[in-house]
């Protein structure tokens, strides 16, 4: 049933040009903790009509409407795709946050570094989350 859903969201979805991952803040009854999730451009390497990045659009779409285990889905068929997108593992770190899975958390933020080729806003961003990681 869950995979007829995502197959019938990736049909309905595919006709859609990214530009740029845009990510809303999502709400959070924790007040004390930061969950503003990273903004970021879309690098020239992702630009277009790539799988991974139509992938980690519908990851972040069902991670704004708090469905993580579908959010988390889709992320790992980007991963597959393309093993070495900080953006995918950072994203995956995310929801593992949502989901107070924080060791996971962890690990997929410190891939995220891993596969990072510049210092950008994303390892400001996986800085942030790694330390709510542990702060939790």
């Amino acid at each position: 049933m869950q995979s007829a859903r995502i197959n019938s969201l990736s049909i309905k979805l595919t006709k859609f040009r990214l530009i740029v991952l845009s990510l809303l803040a999502s709400a959070c009854s924790v007040s004390s903790v930061n969950t503003d999730r990273y903004q970021g451009e879309i690098s020239t390497d992702q630009a277009g009509h790539s799988p991974v990045v139509e992938l980690q659009r519908l990851a972040n779409d069902a991670l704004d409407q708090q469905q993580y285990d579908l959010s988390i889905s889709f992320l790992q068929r980007a991963i597959k795709i393309e093993p070495r997108n900080p953006y995918s593992w950072h994203y995956l770190a995310q929801n593992y946050w949502y989901k107070k899975s924080y060791l996971q958390c962890q690990d997929m933020v410190q891939r995220s570094y891993s596969y990072s080729t510049v210092t950008d806003d994303l390892d400001s961003a996986n800085d942030a989350l790694k330390n709510q990681c542990l702060a939790d």
